[in-house]
């Protein structure tokens, strides 16, 4: 008997399901193994060689930078609100005074302590004139005119008249038309003894954008008072930089005035603005944002776990 003949009655006794081959499936959870990969690619903690990286890029060295600037600017403009607080009360309180004769020989040294001091003057205009400008007075444009004026004592100091208009100015420069207080070649007076009440102001200043004085065209755009000294005489002449501003009349229209030519004197009391504080908040307030983003730029990341072994 053969062998297949031999299985032949077994195959039929076996149930036909036990014949066919049975397959089970198998899933793979690709859920759970993008979440690890996606972890393992971007760590929710970085490590400390990555903080360490975090500084020297260049957003990070610009935010180190910024507080530090903006903290610096902050406590400059608080140091000049002290300052501008002080020389307001300062002109306050020399305001406040009584007129005072100035003495024949000044004393240079002593003389920031009667800035903005009112004085009175008595004496005669000279020549040459100075035209220091421009200026604008209410949206006129202008400059203002500067004479040497002797006082009775014999010494020379500087008055500023107050402003006249740009036509005048040309005029005068361009020897078209008469100084007023002097003859008509704008060296000598014209004889009459003026008084005059004035204010003692400091001496200017020149800033970056402030053109170079230019004497021999007669172009001053700062006061200058040693350049004006010089220029004018100087001590040949017995002239001290002195600067004393003459203030305005009262009751009279500045515009009449300046339609006459008469130049128009600064006004009786001195406004200065103040707004150093507002300066100091906003870069204090810089200072202050820009350095909670550093901290947040370099503190992210930190108190990640010892083991950077993704979770299964």
């Amino acid at each position: 008997m053969s062998r297949s003949s031999f299985l032949a009655p077994l195959r039929r006794a076996l149930p036909q399901s036990s014949q066919t081959s049975h397959r089970i499936p198998i899933r793979f959870n690709t859920t759970s193994t993008s979440s690890s990969s996606a972890t393992t690619s971007t760590p929710k903690y970085t490590t400390r060689s990555s903080v360490r990286s975090n500084i020297l890029r260049p957003t990070t060295l610009v935010l180190i930078c910024v507080p530090i600037l903006t903290g610096f600017l902050g406590v400059w403009q608080l140091k000049r609100l002290q300052w501008k607080l002080n020389l307001i009360e300062e002109v306050d309180r020399n305001l406040q005074k009584k007129p005072m004769l100035l003495p024949d020989n000044i004393n240079l040294s002593a003389l920031p302590e009667f800035s903005f001091r009112r004085v009175v003057l008595r004496g005669q205009f000279e020549g040459p004139a100075i035209l220091q400008g421009p200026q604008t007075k209410d949206g006129f444009p202008g400059y203002h005119l500067i004479l040497p004026f002797r006082r009775e004592s014999g010494s020379i100091i500087f008055v500023n008249r107050g402003f006249i208009t740009t036509t005048r100015a040309t005029a005068i420069r361009e020897k078209r038309q008469a100084v007023p207080g002097l003859t008509e070649d704008g060296m000598n007076g014209d004889g009459k003894i003026y008084e005059i009440e004035g204010m003692l102001t400091k001496a200017g200043e020149k800033t970056f954008f402030t053109p170079e004085n230019q004497p021999l065209t007669n172009e001053w755009f700062w006061k200058d008072l040693a350049g004006m000294t010089a220029w004018a005489g100087g001590e040949k002449r017995g002239i001290q930089p002195v600067l004393v501003d003459a203030i305005e009349e009262p009751d009279v229209s500045y515009t009449m005035l300046m339609n006459q030519g008469v130049p128009v004197g600064r006004p009786p009391h001195v406004e200065l603005r103040n707004q150093h504080a507002q300066y100091a908040g906003i870069w204090l307030s810089l200072s202050a944002s820009t350095t909670v983003m550093l901290v947040y730029v370099l503190t992210r990341g930190r108190g990640a776990p010892k083991s950077s072994r993704p979770r299964i």
